[in-house]
């Protein structure tokens, strides 16, 4: 397949980590993976080679693109990890940040007593790519943030992270972001920032690529 694209190899994680509770309850999010699957969708468009680590679709992954399921935050960081020598990875999925510390094999019976959850903290894949990462590589990072201080907080991760892109947007509007046909990003640089103002996240998408391309 021809494109600006060909010959690489693209990573892409979408969707939203689910940790079980028990056997039948889980912590999650609602990310839907909309996002993700448009940017697997636009760099296969361009010609890449790619591969989606799919999390809890809400969606149907692109034709003609690898699609390795990966349920949980421990599933994420295997899966990439594996394939962390592509030439672009692309972090769009919501990853958990937390999940039990304990989790019951059988579904816990329903009682009148408080259900107390210990959450320990699950490993930063994408810190952990952009510590591993090969010169060449474009990583890209997703920053969902809310309320005040949520740009200033994506140009943190920027560096904390050692990453090429940031690509910050407020998931608190319910017109953008999560769940939704639409999306509105900034895109955070060390060379600046690009405003894409909202529009269908295949659009946001190309945006998202046009910025990989120049870093290629």
């Amino acid at each position: 397949m021809s494109g600006p694209l060909a010959g690489k190899r693209v990573l892409v994680t979408a969707g939203g980590t689910r940790e079980p509770l028990d056997a039948v309850r889980y912590i999650g999010n609602r990310s839907s993976g909309r996002m993700g699957v448009a940017l697997a969708a636009e760099a296969r468009r361009r010609g890449a080679d790619v591969t989606l680590i799919a999390s809890n679709l809400g969606v149907a992954p692109p034709d003609d693109v690898e699609v390795v399921q990966a349920p949980t935050a421990a599933d994420v960081e295997t899966e990439a990890s594996a394939r962390s020598d592509a030439d672009v990875v692309l972090m769009a999925a919501a990853v958990s940040d937390y999940r039990p510390a304990e989790t019951e094999a059988a579904k816990r019976p329903k009682d009148e007593k408080a259900w107390k959850i210990e959450l320990e903290p699950t490993t930063d894949v994408l810190k952990t790519l952009g510590e591993r990462r090969r010169n060449g590589q474009v990583l890209v990072g997703f920053a969902a943030e809310t309320g005040d201080g949520g740009l200033e907080r994506a140009r943190d991760k920027l560096a904390a992270k050692q990453v090429d892109l940031i690509v910050y947007n407020d998931v608190s509007r319910e017109d953008v972001g999560f769940d939704t046909e639409e999306n509105e990003v900034v895109i955070v640089s060390a060379q600046g920032e690009r405003r894409v103002a909202k529009a269908p996240k295949a659009e946001i998408a190309a945006a998202i690529l046009d910025e990989v391309e120049d870093r290629i």
